[in-house]
C-alpha cells in the first residue's frame, strides 16, 4: 500500500472518515479512470486537491506523490516493482504541479495509463475544481445554483474545504461564500451578524464577497448599496434602512411627512422581512449595544426628536428612543388633561418594552407614570363616593378601611408615588409634563384627602363610633392579656404606623402568618405620648390627658403619669402578670445577639417597639423619608419572621398614631391656633383652654372625643395646619383626620401550612442591563428554567448591588410583579412554556456610590434571603 493510504489508516484507526460532496464527487471520478485504466498521473497544478488526498483510498491501489524528485518516486515505483507486468498496475501518481513543468519526467507513466488534470478531454478526466463541484451539486441544487457555485470558484473564491463545508449547509449553498463567510446562508443571520459588529468585514474582503452581500441585501431588504461603498458605510446605511422601514411600517399612514424621501423597503416582502430583523436585534441581548448606537445614530440623523408623532401609531414602534420619549410625554400630558384608566394600562405595558430594558431610567419614569395615574384615579373614585357618603362615622370608618377598595388606597398610591418621585430625581427640560404630572396628582390626593377628613370630622362631632370599632386602649386588655398564659407573645408598637401601610403589611404576611386586621380609634391628640401609653395595661380604665409641662403631654394611668418610653416600660413590666422582655427593632435585624435571644427565650411576653417611620419624617428630610419610608414596612416583615424563628407564638402589632405625609404647605393652608392657655401645640392640634373659636379648625373637649382630661381639644377641619415654630414641613400628626386617627391592629399567628423554603430545581440566567455601571440606574433581566420533574409555584425574588457587603442599591421599578412596600418582583411562568420563568426586566437604583471598581449583582429569594444566582465583578464608572 502506498504511504498516503497507510498514514490515512494511522490516523483514522476505529473510526470513519467523513468526506464532503464535492470531495465524494472527485473520489468517484478517479475511481472510475482506475478501474477503467489502471494507472492514473493526476496533475494538480494550483494544489487545489492537496488535502484531499489522504483520504483517496481505493481497493487495491497504490497511492503516491511527487514530493520534490521525480527520481525518489521512480525510485519508489521500482522498489514496488509496480510497472514490471504486462498490464498497467492499479496506481495514482499524484503530482501538485502542471504538467508541462515536468519535462516529461513521467511520460512513460502517462502511456501506460492516463492523465487527469485541469482541462484534460474527455470531461470525465477533467479536474477544475469548478467543474468538479458544478457536476458534484447540480443534481442536489438544480443548474442554476450548481452554475453560481462554478463561478465563485472560477474566481477563486472558493476552495475544497470551501466547498465541502458549503454542502453540508445544504439549502445555504446556494448564497455561496456568504454562507461560508458569515457560517449561515439565512438572509436574517447574516444581515444581522454585519449589522452587529465588523468582526467578518477582512474575511468578506479577502473573499471578495462584498459584491455579493450587496446582492443579498437588496434581494431580501430591498437595500441598494451604492457602488464602492466601504464597509463600514455600508453597515450604516443598511442600519439606517432598515430602522427607517421599521419606523415608517410602523407608523403606517400616520408618519410624517418629512420622513417621505427616508431610504426604506418597498415591497410588502422587503418590508416585513426588515422589520423582523429590526425587532430581531432588539431581543437579541449580544447584539443589542450595537442596535441602541445604531438607533441613536440615526435618530440623530432625521432629528426624530422634533417631530411629531400620532400618538396611537406610537405605541406599535419601538425603533428609536425619541419615540418612547415621546409616548411618555404624551402620556404624561394625556393624564393632565383627563384622568384616564387607558393611560395606565399604556404604561404598565411600556415598562416591558426594549427601551425600558436598554435606558432603565425610561421604566423608572414610565413607573412614575403609572403610579401618577393610580393616584388620579383613586382621587375620583374616592371623590365620587364622598357624594354618597354614609352619614354615620363609624360607616365612614369601614368604607375608609375595610373591603376590596377601601378609600384608603388614595394614601397608598399618593405615597408609592412619592417614593418614586422621591428615587426618579428627575432633570432637563425633558422632564417638564412628568413634574407637571405629580404636582396634579399631589393636588388631586390633597383636594379629595382633606374632603375626606371634612366629612369625617362633621360625622365625629355628631357621634362617637360605636363599639364595633375598637378603640387603641383596648388592645392589651382584649388581644394581648388574654392569651400571655397560653402563648409566647410578642407586641410591637410602631410608630406613626396609619392604617393603610399596616394594611399592606398585612397583605405581604398573609403568605406565611395567619393575619387578623381591624382598624382602631386612636386616643387623642394623636401623638406619641398619647398614643403608645394607651396601649398599655389599665390604660381602658381610668387614663385621662395631664400636661408634663414644657409644652408637652402625658397619660395618667390610674394615678401614674406615663411621659415617656422608660415610663411605659416601667408600667407594661409592673403589670403585665408576666416575663416581660423589650427589645427595639434594630435589635432583631438582621439578627439579634445573644443577648436579645437568651432575652426572648427567657421571657414570655417581648415588646419590640420601633420609631423608625417617625424619626425619618420627623427630621424633615423629605426625600430620605420618602425613598426609606416603605423600607420600614419590609424591615417590620423581617422582624415578624425572625420574632416567629425564635419561638413567638402570637404577635399583636399596633402603632401609636398615624399621620399625614402630603407636599410642604403653601401660606393658605396654614391657620391660626386658638390661642389661650395653651397645653401643647403641634400643627395638626392645639390643646388648652380658653383661646378663640374658628369656623377654620374644629374644635371640642377631649371627653366629647372619648379622652378623660380637662382640656379642649382644636384641629383643622382639613389637610391645613396651624401656624406654629418648629416641626416637620410635610409630616404631620395630632389631628384628627382618618390618616391620623385611626390605626391597624394586626394579630399574627404562624400558618398551620410548612413555609416553603427558597426553589430549587430552577436554573437561573442574569442578564445585566450594560457591563459597566455608569448611571444611577442599572438593569438586570431575569430569567429561569425549571429543570425538576414537578411544577413549582414561580417564587418571590429580590435582586440587590453589593459593594463589600453593603448593598448600594433598591429595585424601584420591573417589567411585571414589582412589589411597591418591599422592592419584591413576583416572577411567573412563561405563558408557552410552564417549565420557564418569564423573562422580567429589574430596574435598580444606586442608592451610595460605590468606592470600589467592581461590585456584585445577587438575584435571592425574597421569603428567605437565600441566595439564588449572582453576577460577580460589575465594573464601576460612575460619578453621583
Amino acid at each position: 500500500m502506498g504511504e498516503y493510504r497507510q498514514t490515512n489508516a494511522r490516523e483514522g484507526a476505529g473510526e470513519e472518515m467523513s468526506l464532503g460532496i464535492v470531495t465524494e464527487h472527485l473520489i468517484s471520478l478517479i475511481s472510475k479512470q482506475v478501474n477503467d485504466y489502471g494507472l492514473v498521473v493526476w496533475y494538480d497544478p494550483d494544489g487545489a486537491y492537496a488535502a484531499a488526498l489522504p483520504a483517496l483510498d481505493l481497493p487495491d491501489t497504490e497511492i503516491l506523490r511527487y514530493k520534490g524528485s521525480f527520481l525518489q518516486l521512480r525510485w519508489k515505483i521500482d522498489q514496488k516493482h509496480l510497472m514490471e507486468g504486462e498490464e498497467a498496475p492499479r496506481m495514482v501518481v499524484y503530482v501538485p504541479m502542471a504538467q508541462d513543468q515536468t519535462h516529461h519526467a513521467l511520460i512513460e507513466l502517462e502511456s501506460a495509463g492516463v492523465i487527469m488534470q485541469p482541462g484534460q478531454q474527455p470531461p470525465a478526466r477533467n479536474t477544475r475544481l469548478a467543474v468538479v463541484a458544478r457536476n458534484a451539486l447540480k443534481g442536489i441544487l438544480g443548474e442554476d445554483a450548481a452554475a453560481h457555485v462554478e463561478k465563485q470558484t472560477e474566481a477563486g473564491k472558493l476552495t475544497l474545504a470551501d466547498l465541502d463545508a458549503l454542502a453540508d449547509k445544504g439549502g445555504e449553498i446556494s448564497k455561496g461564500v456568504i454562507a461560508l463567510v458569515f457560517g449561515t446562508g439565512n438572509p436574517q443571520e447574516v444581515a444581522l451578524s454585519f449589522l452587529d459588529k465588523d468582526l467578518l468585514d477582512e474575511s468578506i474582503t479577502k473573499k471578495d464577497a462584498k459584491g455579493e452581500l450587496s446582492e443579498l441585501l437588496r434581494h431580501e431588504f430591498g437595500f441598494d448599496a451604492p457602488d464602492g461603498a466601504e464597509l463600514d458605510d455600508l453597515r450604516q446605511r443598511l442600519a439606517r434602512h432598515v430602522l427607517m422601514t421599521d419606523l415608517i411600517s410602523g407608523l403606517g399612514k400616520t408618519a410624517p411627512s418629512s420622513l417621505a424621501s427616508a431610504p426604506a423597503a418597498t415591497t410588502p416582502g422587503t418590508t416585513a422581512a426588515c422589520v423582523d430583523l429590526a425587532r430581531a436585534w432588539r431581543l437579541r441581548r449580544d447584539r443589542r449595544n450595537s442596535y441602541v448606537v445604531a438607533a441613536l445614530r440615526v435618530e440623530q440623523e432625521f432629528n426624530l426628536a422634533a417631530l411629531t408623532f400620532e400618538p396611537k401609531a406610537m405605541v406599535n414602534v419601538e425603533t428609536f428612543p425619541a419615540i418612547e420619549r415621546a409616548l411618555l410625554r404624551h402620556a404624561e400630558n394625556q393624564l393632565l388633561e383627563e384622568t384616564n384608566g387607558d393611560i395606565l394600562i399604556l404604561a404598565e405595558s411600556r415598562k416591558a418594552g426594549f427601551w425600558c430594558d436598554a435606558e432603565p431610567k425610561l421604566q423608572a419614569r414610565w413607573a412614575l407614570v403609572a403610579a401618577a395615574a393610580e393616584v388620579l384615579l383613586e382621587a375620583e373614585r374616592v371623590e365620587k363616593a364622598l357624594k354618597k357618603a354614609p352619614q354615620s362615622v363609624t360607616r365612614m370608618i369601614k368604607e375608609y378601611a375595610e373591603g376590596a377598595e377601601p378609600w384608603c388606597l388614595l394614601d397608598t398610591q399618593h405615597r408609592h408615588m412619592e417614593s418614586r418621585w422621591y428615587n426618579f430625581e428627575p432633570h432637563g427640560d425633558d422632564h417638564d409634563s412628568i413634574e407637571k404630572l405629580v404636582i396634579q396628582a399631589r393636588r388631586r390626593y390633597v383636594a379629595v384627602g382633606s374632603e375626606i377628613a371634612r366629612q369625617f370630622l362633621t360625622e365625629l362631632q355628631k357621634n362617637a363610633p360605636d363599639k364595633s370599632v375598637m378603640r387603641q386602649s383596648e388592645v392589651f386588655e382584649n388581644h394581648v392579656k388574654p392569651f400571655l398564659a397560653e402563648k409566647k407573645t410578642a407586641y410591637m408598637w410602631v410608630d406613626a404606623l396609619r392604617f393603610e401601610m399596616g394594611r399592606e403589611l398585612a397583605r405581604l404576611l398573609r403568605e406565611d402568618f395567619e393575619v387578623d386586621l381591624h382598624p382602631a380609634l386612636a386616643a387623642v391628640p394623636t401623638v406619641t405620648e398619647i398614643g403608645m401609653a394607651a396601649l398599655l395595661p389599665g390604660a381602658q380604665g381610668d387614663a385621662k390627658v395631664v400636661t408634663a409641662g414644657s409644652g408637652k403631654l402625658a397619660l395618667e394611668i390610674n394615678g401614674t403619669v406615663i411621659k415617656d418610653r422608660k415610663d411605659r416600660l416601667t408600667l407594661l413590666k409592673k403589670h403585665a402578670g408576666v416575663e416581660v422582655f423589650d427589645a427595639k427593632l434594630d435589635n432583631l435585624l438582621p439578627k439579634p445577639a445573644k443577648k436579645v435571644r437568651e432575652g426572648i427565650e427567657n421571657a414570655q411576653l417581648i415588646l419590640v417597639t420601633s420609631q423608625e417611620i417617625d424619626e425619618l419624617c420627623e427630621q424633615d428630610n423629605i426625600t430620605q423619608a420618602r425613598r426609606q419610608m416603605d423600607g420600614v414596612l419590609n424591615d417590620l416583615r423581617r422582624g415578624v419572621r425572625m420574632l416567629v424563628d425564635m419561638g413567638i407564638e402570637r404577635i399583636v402589632l399596633a402603632a401609636d398614631h398615624g399621620h399625614l405625609f402630603a407636599d410642604e404647605l403653601s401660606e393658605d393652608m396654614k391657620v391660626e391656633s386658638p390661642g389661650g392657655e395653651t397645653a401643647d401645640l403641634h400643627r395638626r392640634v392645639w390643646v388648652g383652654h380658653g383661646g378663640n373659636a374658628d369656623d377654620a379648625f374644629l374644635r371640642a373637649p377631649l371627653n366629647a372625643l372619648g379622652m378623660q382630661g380637662d382640656f379642649d381639644l382644636a384641629t383643622p377641619w382639613t389637610f391645613a395646619c396651624f401656624k406654629c415654630k418648629g416641626g416637620a414641613k410635610a409630616y404631620f400628626h395630632g389631628g384628627l383626620s382618618p390618616q391620623e386617627l385611626l390605626i391597624p391592629v394586626m394579630i399574627l399567628s404562624p400558618s398551620s401550612k410548612p413555609s416553603a423554603g427558597p426553589p430549587v430545581g430552577i436554573t437561573w440566567t442574569l442578564v445585566p442591563g450594560s457591563q459597566k455601571l455608569t448611571t444611577r440606574f442599572f438593569s438586570v433581566q431575569i430569567a429561569g428554567v425549571n429543570s425538576g420533574l414537578f411544577d413549582i409555584a414561580p417564587p418571590k425574588v429580590r435582586v440587590e448591588l453589593r459593594a463589600k457587603g453593603t448593598v448600594v442599591s433598591r429595585a424601584v421599578s420591573a417589567s411585571y410583579g414589582f412589589e411597591e412596600a418591599t422592592g419584591d418582583v413576583a416572577l411567573r411562568y412563561d405563558a408557552s412554556d410552564s417549565k420557564r420563568i418569564a423573562p422580567n426586566t429589574i430596574t435598580l437604583m444606586i442608592t451610595e456610590e460605590p468606592d470600589q471598581k467592581g461590585i456584585g449583582l445577587y438575584l435571592l429569594d425574597a421569603a428567605t434571603g437565600a441566595e439564588l444566582a449572582r453576577l460577580e465583578k460589575i465594573e464601576v464608572s460612575i460619578a453621583m
